[in-house]
């Protein structure tokens, strides 16, 4: 069975059982704890879901926990195929597991658009969120100073990106669980940086993690940033690490990074 085909399994499973939502309420009680001094989330804001992808599911959870939350990605658009149609199946069941997810939800709305000239209107918004998504961003400058113009004074911004350096920030092992911990048969780690004996399957940007914090700092004030998960530590020989010596073991290492910033005028 190809690795793709063990992933759509894994996924499927992942949804059935609720294992799946259970790890996107774990990721959103992070952000509620980053954000909990700051803004008060216990009665409705409004949300902007940045690239909420085909799955939606922080998008759900916000939904489901009362604020009136806005989606744009360009995968916003009606399904036309068995993809498509597999994934209103696979938001159905994501739906189902999410307490009080089938109650009556504040109306919002999504929306087929891109990240770097986003339709809405100057100061809309509270707190703008977005989950493993910054890395295919092709022109992060734009969608960060959008990011800026969209917000309301001392708005907040809640992201978590995947690094490129990571072991998994190649995009092209599988998917049946992050962090990784064991590699494919025959896969060297890092190959991405390394050999690229593995192609590339999504758009990514290659940026390392201070690119993304100093694209920020251009507009926003950086209130917290850290590395949230980890992978890959048992791997990073002494021979990788001269191999790969432009980069830090923190950054061969850090699978998700966290960036929480507020803007400013």
């Amino acid at each position: 069975m190809s690795p793709r085909a063990i992933d759509y399994l894994t996924t499927a499973f992942g949804l059935l059982d609720g294992s799946m939502v259970q790890s996107e309420i774990k990721a959103a009680a992070e952000r509620e704890r980053d954000l909990a001094t700051i803004i008060d989330t216990s009665r409705p804001v409004r949300i902007l879901d940045l690239a909420n992808g085909r799955l939606r599911p922080q998008y759900q959870l916000l939904q489901a926990a009362g604020h009136k939350v806005y989606g744009i990605d360009l995968a916003n658009y009606p399904a036309q195929d068995l993809i498509g149609q597999a994934y209103i199946l696979a938001r159905w069941l994501f739906h189902w597991h999410i307490p009080n997810g089938r109650k009556a939800l504040p109306a919002g709305g999504l929306i087929c658009g891109d990240v770097g000239r986003l339709p809405f209107c100057d100061s809309l918004f509270d707190l703008i969120t977005s989950m493993s998504a910054f890395e295919h961003f092709q022109d992060v400058p734009s969608a960060v100073a959008e990011m800026h113009r969209v917000l309301r004074t001392s708005g907040l911004a809640w992201v978590r990106i995947h690094p490129f350096t990571s072991l998994s920030g190649g995009h092209n092992l599988s998917f049946t669980e992050i962090p990784i911990t064991k590699l494919p048969h025959g896969v060297e780690p890092w190959d991405h940086l390394r050999k690229r004996k593995i192609p590339f399957s999504v758009p990514l940007n290659e940026w390392r993690i201070d690119q993304y914090i100093s694209a920020f700092s251009n507009y926003f004030e950086i209130l917290k940033h850290y590395c949230a998960v980890r992978e890959g530590q048992y791997l990073l020989t002494t021979e990788i690490k001269e191999e790969l010596a432009n980069y830090s073991p923190d950054e061969l290492t850090c699978c998700t990074y966290a960036i929480l910033a507020r803007k400013i005028d």
